[in-house]
């Protein structure tokens, strides 16, 4: 069964998803497809669904449909115009929410309109604060850009990060529409961070083991979306917040050291 959910950034769309899957007694696997983005969220829904399949390819997804729950994800920029979905058996849900904008359309299109009423929770993806309800978030008649990049292996500086941040949310490199990552601290820690306006950033470690060893051989990445972004800027001071090979080996050694002298005061 193909499910295909669409709303505006911020509604709980991939929340939503999350609590299908985490409450599903299907035998059924389970499939998630997110075009266009670099799997941010596909990554935080497998960690607490490990038996969930990622797909890039929509169509590749759809050939074992009738054994699979698939979740298609939409973007908010997305068209609702899908001719290939004539021919598939699915069910459309729309994820709207009273603090964030929504379109006609959303709710013309679908066969089942999800009220989504917590955001701000501490538990589960896209649980992000309130968003002020005279918050545009979707402008048709202006151009949004979207920048991506993939960081597995690179790992940051704690107090670089911070200003970086800083001055992306606050319109150095364009104007902020949605940001989010996951991203590798220098204390072995992988973070996710998230924004969208008029809400304080959200912080939050995510489960498994630091890591200590050379550079992390786990996901990481950046997604931005925005308006008149210098994308060129937002690559370098990035970059410059990374860790080289000589300062990330001497970051854990120490670690490692202080680890083994408290292990032995324990003892």
């Amino acid at each position: 069964m193909l499910t295909v959910v669409a709303g505006s950034l911020g509604a709980g769309k991939t929340r939503w998803i999350w609590e299908q899957m985490t409450t599903s007694n299907s035998p059924q696997s389970l499939v998630y497809v997110n075009p266009l983005t670099t799997g941010i969220d596909a990554h935080r829904l497998l960690l607490d669904v490990p038996r969930l399949n990622v797909e890039t390819d929509i169509a590749k997804a759809l050939q074992a449909s009738e054994e699979q729950s698939i979740y298609l994800e939409l973007g908010s920029l997305l068209s609702l115009d899908l001719p290939w979905l004539a021919g598939v058996s699915h069910h459309r849900v729309a994820v709207v929410n009273p603090h964030c904008p929504t379109r006609p359309d959303w709710e013309a299109w679908a066969d089942e309109v999800v009220m989504s009423t917590v955001l701000g929770a501490k538990t589960g993806p896209d649980a992000n604060p309130e968003i002020g309800p005279k918050t545009r978030l979707d402008n048709a008649e202006t151009q949004t850009d979207i920048w991506q990049a993939k960081l597995q292996g690179q790992v940051l500086d704690p107090a670089s990060l911070h200003t970086f941040w800083q001055e992306l949310v606050q319109g150095a490199y364009g104007q902020m529409i949605r940001t989010k990552a996951v991203l590798e601290l220098a204390d072995g820690q992988s973070i996710y961070i998230d924004h969208l306006p008029l809400q304080e950033t959200t912080y939050q470690d995510l489960p498994g083991p630091k890591w200590l060893d050379g550079r992390p051989q786990r996901f990481s990445g950046i997604e931005v979306m925005g308006r008149g972004l210098d994308k060129d800027a937002i690559a370098a001071t990035l970059k410059d917040c990374c860790l080289t090979d000589a300062t990330l080996k001497a970051h854990q050694a120490a670690l490692k050291e202080s680890q083994a002298y408290f292990s032995q005061e324990a003892a």
